[in-house]
């Protein structure tokens, strides 16, 4: 499940309450590149939530505002 935009923070899991961090992925798509934030809880491996931090030129590593 994707969230639009997120800010790659801490978060505490509704699972087993500890804190998670996000793991950081980029992704080139076409002429895009879409960096991403995944967190998941570390103590179950269970997913959390994942989103769009920001999208990126390919070519000038500019952020591209959509």
């Amino acid at each position: 499940m994707y969230e639009p935009r997120v800010n790659p923070i801490k978060i505490i899991s509704p699972i087993s309450g500890t804190t998670c961090m996000p793991k950081i992925t980029e992704k080139k798509i076409g002429d895009k590149i879409y960096v991403e934030a995944t967190w998941y809880d570390h103590a179950s491996g269970e997913f959390l939530r994942r989103g769009i931090v920001k999208v990126l030129n390919a070519v000038t590593r500019e952020e591209v505002v959509s």
